[in-house]
Parts: structure tokens; C-alpha cells; sequence
């Protein structure tokens, strides 16, 4: 069964920005790869081929305008705990708010159940194996806590299909929807 969600691929020179990272002193981890790097707006998960051609054509619906991302600081999940994952954090502005609510209403149309989490924007920097011990990653937040990068032009979003393998999940965009020019 095909596992999906709807993302926003960053712009190439988003990508250098976050992968410039790299090159400090890290906590030891998976880096996500250059390719998997995006921000999340829904998980959908495994869904039988025909309900995902349902979700597919129901983004078709969504009318949104083009607008501008900024990434801004860093953080963890879990927040209070020893953490798993290393994130960017974006911008929560109204626009991406907005695209947000928008593919989740086309989403359910067609049955889709959202999250009851609230939407925090963020890219998945780095996943571990096993939580690190407290500290450690706070340490290296901190030293990285001046992350701004952007404004970049976000003009579409995807519906994906994720396989998951050995060395971390491949992504393929199932379908590009473009936003609206006249932001």
C-alpha cells in the first residue's frame, strides 16, 4: 500500500543553507539527505491505491497563492526528553497556514482524518537510533540558535509516496500542484 503525505519541497538554496549544518559539531546521527529535505504539511500514511488516487485528485482543489518561507531556528522533538530528531524550524505565517488548512479540506473530503497535533512547521534535520543523553543536542542548538535563512519563494507543493528501506525513506513525488502567482 502506498505510504504518502503532502509536503513542500525547498528551494535548492534552502537546502545548502540546512546542509551547511553539516560541517559543525554534530551529535552523532542520521543527516537527512539533500533529496529528503522538505517541510511536512500532512502525514497520511498507508492508504489502499484507490484512496490515494481519491487524496491525489482532491488536492487538485486547493487555491492558494505563492509566498515566501523563511527558516528560523532550530529545536528537537521530543521537546522536554532525550531527543530522537533535530529540527529546522519555518515561519508559521499566514500564507503557509493557509496551505495548510487548505490541502487538509481537500484532504477530508475524501475521508482523510488530521492530526489533532497542532501544526508546527519545522524540516527533520537529523534522526536517532537511540535519544541522547540530555545535553547534548542542546549544546549544539544552542551554538546554531541564529539560524535565519530565506525568504524563499515557495510557488507548489506534492503529494508523496515515501518507501521506507535500510538507509531511510525514499521519497517520489506522486503529483506537483502549482500554487498561484499572484501572491
Amino acid at each position: 500500500m502506498p505510504r504518502l503525505f503532502v509536503a513542500i519541497d525547498l528551494p535548492a538554496a534552502a537546502k545548502d543553507q540546512l546542509l551547511r549544518l553539516r560541517q559543525h559539531d554534530l551529535p552523532p546521527g542520521r543527516w537527512a539527505r539533500r533529496e529528503a529535505l522538505h517541510l511536512t504539511l500532512h502525514f497520511i500514511g498507508e492508504v489502499p491505491p484507490p484512496v490515494a488516487r481519491a487524496y491525489q485528485r482532491a488536492l487538485t482543489a486547493v487555491a492558494a497563492p505563492a509566498f515566501p518561507l523563511r527558516i528560523s531556528g532550530l529545536g528537537q522533538f521530543p521537546v522536554e526528553a532525550r531527543p530522537r530528531v533535530i529540527w529546522a524550524g519555518v515561519v508559521n505565517s499566514p500564507a503557509l497556514r493557509a496551505l495548510h488548512e487548505a490541502a487538509g479540506q481537500a484532504l477530508e473530503s475524501e475521508g482523510f482524518r488530521r492530526e489533532r497535533r497542532r501544526f508546527q512547521p519545522h524540516i527533520t534535520l537529523m534522526r536517532f537510533k537511540k535519544p541522547l543523553r540530555r545535553g547534548i543536542a542542546s549544546r549544539w542548538l544552542q551554538a546554531h540558535i541564529d539560524l535565519d535563512a530565506g525568504p524563499y519563494t515557495i510557488s507548489e507543493f506534492a503529494l508523496y509516496e515515501s518507501e521506507l528501506g535500510a538507509g531511510g525513506a525514499v521519497y517520489r513525488k506522486r503529483q506537483v500542484y502549482a500554487l498561484a502567482a499572484d501572491a
